[in-house]
């Protein structure tokens, strides 16, 4: 029972190092800006983030979870610097997805413009819009 502990702590590692292997495919693939792979790295994702939870369970729950902060306690800090890790990487991808957002509706603001000039209004929270009314009041 007693390398039960040690096998879940294993694989809890093991788990969070893919973690951050898919969090590293997932900044390169914001960087490039490759939306189908985002889309399968964001399932990836979130298959191991429960996963990681599972075993958090199982660790919490496991009759000699005693040994976690005695002689386990250096896997177990090893294991929340990786945690870490992943946490600071997920928050700088956070923050590019944020930068590109912000790109991406500049770009919808200028083409908005771009479009029809002289129909450019502003709905109630201050975000540009174009009324097309070309042929609207056609009579015949």
């Amino acid at each position: 029972m007693s390398s039960d502990i040690v096998v879940l702590l294993d694989s809890q590692q093991q788990t969070l190092t893919s973690l951050r292997e898919v969090i590293s495919e997932e900044k390169q693939a914001l960087s490039q800006q490759q939306a189908e792979s985002l889309l399968s790295l964001a399932e990836k994702k979130q298959q191991l983030l429960m996963h990681i939870q599972r075993h958090d369970e199982l660790l919490a729950a496991h009759p000699d979870k005693a040994r976690l902060t005695a002689d386990l306690a250096p896997k177990v800090d090893e294991i929340k610097q990786a945690l870490d890790a992943c946490q600071q990487a997920n928050e700088a991808n956070a923050q590019l997805i944020d930068m590109n957002l912000a790109s991406i509706n500049r770009l919808a603001s200028a083409l908005q413009v771009s479009r029809n000039a002289t129909s450019l209004t502003y709905d109630g929270k201050g975000k540009t819009s174009t009324i097309s009314t070309l042929g609207n009041n056609l009579k015949v």
